[in-house]
């Protein structure tokens, strides 16, 4: 009301406060009547009198003290509006200000906690005003009534859709209805919604320190409101361009509510989401250990059938230095419950399982025996999210039997070496051959089976467990195998240490670890012949064979067209055990030389050689990489001689 000129009433200043003071009806008390005249019920009622002067009464009686009986009267009219909880007493005066009322009327109302206010419309005027205000009332209702539906209209269908940007739509709709700002913001959490952008500095000097109330007032233009919601610590703060009234008061209190119910339906939402993106990551880290039927279990009660599948492949996507969060969210709508998808504990990667479907032809097979497939409709929407990143690559693998995925996650993600050189970033691995797919069967048999004759031979849970670690602890460093197995990585650097003890290999040997590399995907693409080691097993016999030859011939091809003797380097790099002042020494040239050399060529062979370029330490414990080197290595192998792989293990 204070805001409707036709009313012209103002607060008194340093009266208690009457911002959010209900006005069911205006009382006018004319003449002197209030000084003799006993009241009715007043409450809710705005009360306007006259002031004293002199004390008519007095001047009557002529007693001399009319003054103090007038003070009487006022106090007995102050003190019985007070206890009816009258909403104000108004005073008619011919200018607004605290001077203008007789200090007995404002030290009694001080006293007494009744708002004062002045107004400069006679009693003759607020008689007429009187019916004003309840049509003022039911415009008030009305406008408020729109308001509700307004924030009612705001507010999502589905519960776990209620997210930040909800938050943010009825921070607009207070801020609208209230014409002032609006913030909503958490001390551990920071700013959750703002109306207009600047609202957190208008609000920043005002939270620094503050403990809420739970009338959350400040001032008559500006609330401080705790969100509903145990737990939370975040407060919803209002500055208003006019005093708070009734209906902006409990506006500002549903909207609270409303934001502490969202607040915590989103809160909940993210634990629920995180429990489920740690059940799928346990499911994946399961089968990375090959534990197929403990998996399925996992993921059961979250996609029943979701990984009742015989083949699949795997798609790794290359984040970069993006914020992964926004291309999950992406990913997981292409995905939907096709396939699963998890975040890489390792890398700024996204993992994605994608059951293969089978080729129209259903007769066309791959070197390892299983059905070709074209990419799903799952993969389609991969390769669209990804080609629209221009900083995302994407690898994926050859279609893998469910307990192959180690296999294929390894062979997705050397897949991405090759994606950053393709128009469209992403790189199937059929795209080229590899080198178990050109090896001959029997003889790789018999050559791995007698290498890893000493693991093979061990207990089956015990053999699985270091075969699986050992195999991606040489693909990655030590502390991403771990994160990937879910174990920690101090427990990879022992099982790795034991496995290369039991094979009588020293671990340090950059060419050991090729041999043993390459046994272990000999097994896993084609078995073994026995668990006896065979002496005979003839490693010169499986390297030479025409196709070993052709396919090492390719491999180089790209290296030849440089003039600086590229495989030269890359052979002395193997052979000291990818140190790089160590070969700069052996070829007689500078160790800046030797990186340009490693540089030119990994982008040649569409490998990443990753390890240390920039010093002859390697981090991690000297943890190395070998997709990139080892089919380098028996490339050059095969095409050269050199270098010197390790043909038998010590054991035979």
């Amino acid at each position: 009301m204070c805001a409707e000129p036709d009313f012209s009433l103002r607060i008194v200043d340093g009266s208690p406060p009457a911002a959010d003071r209900v006005v069911d009806a205006v009382r006018v008390l004319p003449g002197t009547s209030w000084e003799r005249d006993p009241l009715a019920d007043v409450g809710d009622e705005l009360v306007v009198i006259r002031p004293f002067a002199d004390g008519p009464a007095d001047r009557q009686s002529g007693t001399g003290n009319g003054k103090g009986k007038a003070r009487e009267a006022a106090e007995r009219l102050l003190r019985e509006l007070a206890r009816q909880r009258a909403t104000a007493l108004v005073v008619a005066v011919d200018r607004h200000g605290a001077a203008a009322v007789p200090a007995a009327i404002r030290v009694s109302a001080a006293r007494l906690s009744l708002p004062l206010l002045t107004t400069t419309k006679s009693l003759q005027q607020w008689s007429e005003l009187a019916p004003r205000v309840r049509e003022y009332r039911r415009r008030h209702a009305e406008w408020q009534a729109e308001q509700l539906a307004a924030l009612l209209n705001r507010l999502p269908d589905r519960l776990e859709a209620a997210d930040a940007a909800v938050m943010q739509h009825v921070a607009d709709w207070l801020a609208a209805a209230l014409e002032g700002e609006v913030l909503v913001s958490d001390p551990q959490r920071g700013v959750l919604a703002a109306s207009p952008a600047t609202a957190a500095g208008t609000f920043a000097p005002l939270l620094v320190g503050r403990s809420v109330e739970p009338s959350g007032a400040v001032s008559p233009n500006t609330r401080f409101v705790p969100l509903a919601g145990a737990g939370s610590g975040a407060v919803l703060a209002v500055t208003a361009s006019r005093p708070f009234d009734d209906a902006g008061t409990d506006l500002t209190r549903h909207a609270a509510k409303v934001l502490g119910l969202i607040d915590q339906a989103g809160r909940r939402h993210h634990q629920v989401a995180d429990s489920e993106r740690q059940l799928r990551l346990s499911a994946f880290q399961l089968l990375m250990i090959g534990e197929e039927a403990a998996a399925q279990r996992v993921m059961a009660p979250l996609a029943p059938g979701l990984l009742d599948m015989e083949s699949l492949r795997v798609y790794v996507i290359d984040c970069a230095d993006e914020d992964r969060e926004i291309t999950a969210r992406l990913a997981e709508r292409a995905v939907a419950d096709h396939a699963l998808m998890v975040r890489c504990p390792a890398f700024n990667h996204l993992i994605v399982l994608d059951p293969a479907r089978d080729g129209a032809s259903g007769n066309t097979y791959d070197p390892s025996g299983l059905p070709l497939s074209t990419p799903s409709e799952t993969a389609e929407e991969l390769r669209r999210i990804v080609t629209s990143l221009s900083s995302h690559r994407m690898g994926g693998s050859r279609v893998r039997q469910l307990g192959e995925v180690a296999d294929a996650y390894e062979e997705a993600r050397n897949a991405l070496a090759q994606a950053s050189r393709l128009p469209d970033r992403v790189a199937l691995g059929e795209d080229r051959m590899h080198l178990v797919d050109v090896l001959p069967p029997k003889t790789a048999r018999r050559w791995a089976g007698t290498l890893l004759h000493p693991l093979l031979t061990l207990p089956m849970s015990r053999r699985d467990q270091l075969l699986r670690t050992l195999d991606l602890g040489l693909e990655v460093r030590h502390k991403a195998a771990g994160r990937l197995l879910g174990v920690h990585r101090n427990t990879v650097t022992h099982r790795m240490n034991t496995c290369f003890d039991l094979l009588g290999l020293d671990r340090d040997r950059v060419l050991n670890q090729i041999a043993v590399s390459t046994a272990l995907k000999i097994v896993m693409a084609h078995g073994h012949d026995d668990l006896s080691a065979d002496p005979e097993a003839d490693f010169a016999a499986m390297v030479s064979v025409p196709e070993v030859r052709a396919w090492a011939e390719s491999f180089l091809r790209p290296l030849k067209d440089d003039p600086r003797d590229l495989p030269r380097t890359l052979r002395a790099w193997l052979e000291n055990d990818t140190h790089v002042e160590s070969t700069a020494t052996a070829l007689g040239i500078s160790p800046v030389t030797v990186r340009a050399h490693l540089r030119t060529a990994a982008p040649l062979i569409q490998r990443e050689l990753t390890l240390d370029l920039d010093g002859d330490t390697l981090p991690d414990d000297d943890d190395h990489v070998l997709s990139g080197v080892r089919p380098l290595a028996f490339a050059l192998h095969a095409t050269t001689g050199r270098p010197h792989l390790p043909s038998r293990p010590v054991h035979a």
